[in-house]
């Protein structure tokens, strides 16, 4: 079990460093204790930022202190984060944010959680301005660890059911690129059929 554990935490680490490199990806991974979870996030700094600008576009943030641009790292981060388990609201409370030149990482209190997980609907819109970007939330819950993609094409939410301490989502969207791909190959079976009934069988002979 220990052996599980730590490679399951280097995993985690390797992945963490992974997403928080990449500017078009954030991880936000949430450690369920007994009554509340530890909610972590990752990401790039360059990713932040450029959300940031987008969002207090009426702001000058290369003028702030960075005490204030902490408070608005943070404050974007909770007004971008929507979980509800059951029919309960969870919020995120209390937080830290440590600033890096390439990674920065947040961690948040969550409030009270149900004794028992059923169901999660789940929306996590941060970061949508920079265009392509997809979060990856993961869930430790009694032990087990789950994880589910948040990305454009599913307006970055998801609603989950709960079985056997996993995630699983009940609204992934199917990517209509394969569609067209699926459509493509009947037709082109159908063409080929037909070539065959309608390809001429007359040779025609050279004369000498």
């Amino acid at each position: 079990m220990k052996k599980i554990r730590f490679l399951f935490v280097l995993y985690f680490l390797i992945s963490k460093m992974a997403f928080a490199h990449n500017p078009l990806s954030a991880m936000y991974y949430m450690d369920v204790k007994t009554d509340f979870a530890i909610l972590n996030v990752s990401l790039s700094q360059a990713g932040l930022h450029h959300a940031m600008v987008a969002f207090y576009s009426k702001q000058d943030l290369e003028k702030i202190s960075k005490e204030d641009y902490k408070k608005l790292a943070v404050d974007y981060i909770k007004k971008h984060f929507e979980l509800n388990i059951n029919t309960t609201a969870i919020a995120i409370l209390d937080g830290g944010i440590k600033l890096g030149s390439h990674q920065t990482d947040f961690k948040f209190i969550s409030s009270k959680l149900p004794e028992a997980f059923d169901k999660m609907d789940l929306k996590i819109d941060a970061f949508a301005q920079n265009g392509h970007h997809q979060t990856i939330f993961a869930l430790l819950l009694n032990g087990i660890t789950s994880k589910v993609v948040l990305r454009k094409n599913n307006e970055y939410s998801a609603t989950i059911a709960i079985n056997n301490d996993s995630m699983i989502t009940q609204n992934e969207n199917f990517n209509k690129n394969y569609l067209w791909f699926l459509l493509i190959i009947p037709v082109l079976i159908l063409f080929r059929k037909a070539w065959k009934i309608l390809k001429p069988n007359t040779k025609i002979q050279l004369s000498n």
